[in-house]
């Protein structure tokens, strides 16, 4: 990182060492590369499969002459006229990162080695210029210097008043809280998470108006079905015990998450850079075919009703992107159990085999007027009262305590071996997001123009903002 008068440079690959400023030395770090093969399904009129092989090995580039140096320095510059914001982030589960994002809504995410660095770095970007972030305006105000949390505070107090007046979409609103609660693209162990919030996959016409095809958005995923719902809260009492008599970690209902990269890189396999993501996380192969994202309609029962270790939610892109839904790359998943081909995902009957139609009925599903009398509900499981606690217990909303915040302080932990097996656990358990509330989240004020008897034109004015464009 390259502290300079008018941007903030970022280069990869290097680190500096003994010393500060000019005066530190910089090293060029090591670039490991993977190894894995890929088969490709034969397009029609070839014939057969063809093989893609990608090779590579771990090599540092100090053990290299200038000539034979290959990897390219990635680099990025963040104007401050162009900074729009930036976020504090975790890393780790530990508060030592930053987000900034620029007038074009480019993020760049960078983990500082503690949080006294990122906060003396964050205290002097908010105390430059920034003509064209959403601090302008406590500058343009008056204020001398700009008090991060009580900003931050304040600003979602806004959107979230914006979002109960119906001037803000539910997709957008869940963004928002995401980001507040350190969630970011930039991450795939803390991705945005959403809520599946439909039930049925088999029917071939639904209707958004009726409540019986939506998942019921006051209680997780783990309890969505009541056999299962007691397994896991026996689980829950047995560890409760354990724990009391000085045997074991805190009790917990789940021992899996509903959002970790493993899930991020299932949904998004058959997209780049994801698949070849999945293809490191896997050891260089694709799973075995049964355990694939193949049909959304089994994913669903998979992580409500049949599967004591999935309670996983959703991403955005269920809710905008049909690309993710198709094989355009061409792999070869192999072949289920049943014979079945992995190839473009099986959507449910009411999509009529096409993507777009998909995402354009689960958007409407999530900005429907069910959806959103409920929405805050599941906002209060996720980033709000019934996160942790007695309210957490007795929602079934409990998880491993390594996966929330303030838990674990990984700067006190001398032994490496403790240290690194903490980590793993961290990056591929699961992250629970930071609380954003201690009190229930606001119903949306949901407003029906349209009624039996005709058009109640009064509540036109308050649809005004939810009409296209957005």
């Amino acid at each position: 990182l390259l502290w300079c008068r008018n941007a903030l440079y970022v280069v990869d690959g290097f680190e500096q060492t003994d010393g500060e400023g000019l005066k530190g030395k910089i090293n060029r770090l090591k670039k490991a590369t993977t190894s894995y093969q890929v088969n490709i399904r034969g397009t029609s009129g070839t014939g057969g499969i063809t093989r893609e092989k990608n090779k590579g090995k771990e090599k540092s580039s100090n053990e290299s002459s200038d000539e034979e140096i290959t990897y390219q320095h990635r680099s990025q510059r963040i104007a401050f006229s162009d900074l729009y914001s930036v976020y504090r982030r975790r890393y780790q589960l530990q508060q030592n990162a930053l987000e900034f994002y620029d007038v074009h809504r480019n993020g760049t995410l960078l983990a500082f080695s503690t949080h006294t660095e990122r906060e003396e770095v964050l205290s002097k970007v908010l105390s430059s210029p920034l003509p064209s972030s959403i601090f302008s305006s406590s500058i343009l105000g008056g204020s001398t210097s700009i008090n991060y949390k009580k900003f931050m505070n304040n600003l979602r107090a806004k959107i979230t008043s914006q979002w109960v007046q119906g001037k803000m979409t539910n997709f957008d609103f869940i963004m928002h809280m995401n980001s507040f609660a350190g969630r970011t693209y930039n991450d795939l162990t803390q991705y945005p998470v959403f809520p599946w919030v439909l039930a049925d996959y088999e029917s071939e016409e639904l209707d958004l108006n009726d409540p019986s095809i939506y998942r019921d958005l006051s209680k997780p995923m783990g309890a969505q079905n009541e056999n299962r719902a007691v397994q896991f809260r026996d689980r829950f009492e047995a560890l409760e015990q354990s724990y009391e008599m000085g045997d074991g970690p805190p009790p917990f209902h789940y021992g899996t998450h509903y959002s970790c990269a493993a899930y991020v890189l299932y949904y998004l396999m058959r997209l780049e850079p994801f698949s070849r993501l999945a293809l490191s996380l896997q050891g260089g192969k694709f799973d075995v075919a049964d355990r694939l994202f193949h049909n959304v309609g089994a994913s669903w029962r998979s992580a409500s009703s049949e599967n004591l270790q999935d309670v996983r939610e959703l991403i955005p892109e269920f809710f905008y992107l049909p690309d993710f839904l198709v094989n355009s790359n061409m792999f070869d998943f192999g072949t289920t159990q049943l014979g079945k081909t992995v190839h473009d995902l099986t959507l449910p009957p009411w999509a009529k085999g096409d993507p777009k139609r998909f995402i354009r009925i689960h958007r409407q599903a999530l900005e429907s007027d069910h959806v959103s009398r409920h929405l805050h509900q599941w906002l209060d499981l996720i980033f709000g009262y019934k996160q942790r606690g007695r309210e957490a217990v007795a929602s079934l909303n409990t998880f491993v305590h390594v996966t929330y915040e303030g838990q674990v302080d990984l700067e006190s932990i001398t032994d490496p071996v403790e240290r690194d097996s903490i980590i793993a656990q961290i990056q591929n358990f699961g992250q629970t997001p930071s609380r954003l509330e201690r009190k229930p989240f606001p119903q949306r004020n949901v407003v029906v123009a349209f009624k039996e008897k005709g058009v109640d034109f009064n509540a036109l004015a308050s649809l005004a903002s939810m009409t296209p464009p957005f």
